[in-house]
């Protein structure tokens, strides 16, 4: 948009401008480019069939929002809830600690961590199997926090860390810094491996253009906290 309106204002440089623009369209819309960029960018999965897991989890929160009457709901990264439920069930992990209060810095929310664990026990997740930590709002205090929370308990690592596979490579050097012993446990897919047909590979697809976003937010994520010591 910005290029568009920089081409009504300068005329000479017109030509650029939309050739820029039509380039910028043309490879944040194609499906190829951005499978490859996430495939190599989010964390490869785990087959917990053939891995010893440790038995607590931490699970990172930002799965869930409010509607204006305190209403929860699920939103696009619901699989770290879903695998977490799977993980208790199966009896792969027997404790769980949910990090995350409100990330909205706008307007007082309910804490995230509590909801979840409330929906964790309306599957029959028993009470004492739960644990929330309610303070953190963004990755580098869901670690510094989680940090005092299992120093305060006395728990041992190291931990299983659950959350989505573009989220991890940041979530992983943010834990190491924090000093905390985890096995990552990837989940919440964006893509996969796919047959390389016409759509897959070359047709335009505008939901890409929204997608991205995630990807670049986790980049600069990274070097935001390298920058700042936070990783």
């Amino acid at each position: 948009m910005l290029l568009l309106l920089a081409a009504l204002l300068f005329p000479k440089k017109r030509k650029v401008l939309l050739v820029s623009c039509l380039l910028l369209l043309v490879v944040f819309s194609n499906p190829w480019l951005y499978r490859k960029a996430m495939m190599y960018y989010q964390e490869k999965p785990i087959d917990s069939a053939d891995t010893i897991l440790p038995k607590t989890a931490i699970l990172l929160t930002g799965i869930a929002g409010f509607d204006a009457a305190g209403h929860g709901y699920f939103g696009r990264s619901a699989d770290r809830f879903i695998q977490a439920a799977q993980l208790l069930h199966t009896g792969k992990i027997t404790k769980l600690i949910i990090s995350g209060g409100s990330g909205n810095f706008w307007r007082k929310e309910k804490t995230e961590s509590l909801f979840i664990r409330e929906q964790l026990m309306l599957q029959g997740i028993p009470d004492s199997s739960l644990l929330a930590e309610t303070l953190s709002r963004n990755t580098f205090e869901n670690a510094a926090f989680t940090r005092r929370f299992i120093d305060s308990l006395h728990l041992k690592g190291p931990f299983l860390l659950i959350t989505s596979a573009i989220h991890m490579p940041r979530a992983k050097k943010v834990f190491t810094k924090a000093g905390i012993p985890f096995i990552a446990y990837p989940c919440d897919y964006r893509v996969y491996q796919q047959a390389g047909d016409f759509k897959n590979t070359f047709y335009p697809d505008i939901a890409n253009l929204s997608d991205w976003e995630d990807l670049i937010k986790e980049w600069v994520g990274i070097v935001v906290y390298r920058l700042t010591g936070k990783a």
